[in-house]
């Protein structure tokens, strides 16, 4: 007998559900909840107020994104390299000499010239004999800054963060890279996947291979093009205040390794009413729900927003404490 009732019942609401033509229903059709193996037995839940968020996970770089290349501006070749990747060096320490052979003539001449303005100035002490002599000094100097010029020192206190295989005796062309170096707590971390995720100032979590995580921010967005605004099109991502420490101190090779795990948050809705996402049900474009009371199921038209995970928000047709069935 039960079957049967339940057949019934399936069919009118089923004829019912037809003629929404797409709408929300408009009259509640009430169904008794049956138990027992004669009929199908339902899930219960309680609409309540949950905060929501979702992340996204997705892999990003290491790297000293402000890394300066250092290069020799002359057709030479190498007499001296003295550093490798990794090295922390300080301002003014040699990395490279190159010849500056074909300067000694240039220098030797013009110094002959300079001691020669010298001597007339103090023998004479005129006014032009000084000139003269300031003028033929100044040309030295060119010339001595040209020389020193063939010898690449570290421009400020640095880490070396990349190397050339140049080795003593090889010949190189002007704009030939010698390496580049950057200051050592100047490591970001880049994204060059998703970036439509990432704002200005967007927090994220940071891990590298282990099960701590540390926090950065967006200091850079993407841009088209290397420039301004950018670093090669990259996400830019700095750590927070005493993070790239401790990173570097739970993780040895921090940046050797060079990659990292970037986590950010995609969704974010803080007090929002919920149903299980499977009390959802849509027929002929009309969303709705089955209301549980008093032993019965009572379908009625709700209005929905988004999905996360298995919980679905709800906008309109349902009040706080409402049970559902499904």
């Amino acid at each position: 007998m039960k079957k049967k009732i339940f057949a019934l019942i399936t069919a009118a609401l089923l004829i019912t559900a037809g003629g929404c033509s797409g709408k929300a229903v408009g009259s509640e059709i009430k169904i008794p909840i049956l138990d027992g193996d004669s009929s199908k037995s339902y899930k219960t839940a309680e609409a309540s107020y949950h905060d929501l968020s979702q992340n996204m996970t997705m892999a990003g770089n290491v790297e000293y994104a402000f890394a300066d290349v250092l290069s020799i501006d002359y057709d030479t070749n190498v007499l001296e390299y003295n550093v490798k990747k990794g090295d922390l060096l300080k301002a003014g320490d040699i990395i490279a000499v190159f010849s500056s052979a074909d300067m000694t003539y240039d220098y030797q001449n013009q110094k002959i010239l300079a001691d020669s303005a010298y001597s007339r100035y103090i023998s004479s002490g005129t006014e032009a004999a000084r000139i003269e002599y300031e003028i033929e000094s100044e040309r030295l100097n060119m010339i001595q800054y040209k020389i020193d010029s063939y010898t690449i020192r570290a421009p400020y206190d640095c880490i070396v963060t990349s190397t050339e295989r140049l080795e003593t005796g090889n010949n190189v062309s002007a704009g030939t890279p010698v390496c580049s170096v950057a200051k050592p707590d100047e490591v970001y971390v880049t994204v060059e996947q998703n970036k439509e995720r990432f704002a200005l100032g967007t927090p994220v979590q940071l891990k590298f291979g282990s099960n701590d995580t540390f926090t950065g921010r967006v200091i850079m967005e993407a841009s088209n093009g290397a420039g301004r605004g950018s670093v090669n099109g990259k996400v830019l991502i700095a750590f927070d205040e005493g993070e790239l420490d401790r990173a570097t101190g739970s993780v040895g090779n921090l940046v050797s390794a060079g990659w990292a795990t970037v986590i950010v948050k995609v969704y974010n809705k803080h007090n929002a009413l919920c149903i299980p996402k499977d009390a959802v049900m849509l027929y002929s474009g009309a969303t709705y729900c089955y209301y549980a009371n008093d032993g019965t199921r009572t379908r009625i038209p709700i209005e929905v927003g988004d999905t996360v995970d298995d919980l679905t928000i709800v906008l309109s047709g349902l009040a706080e404490g409402d049970i559902v069935s499904y």
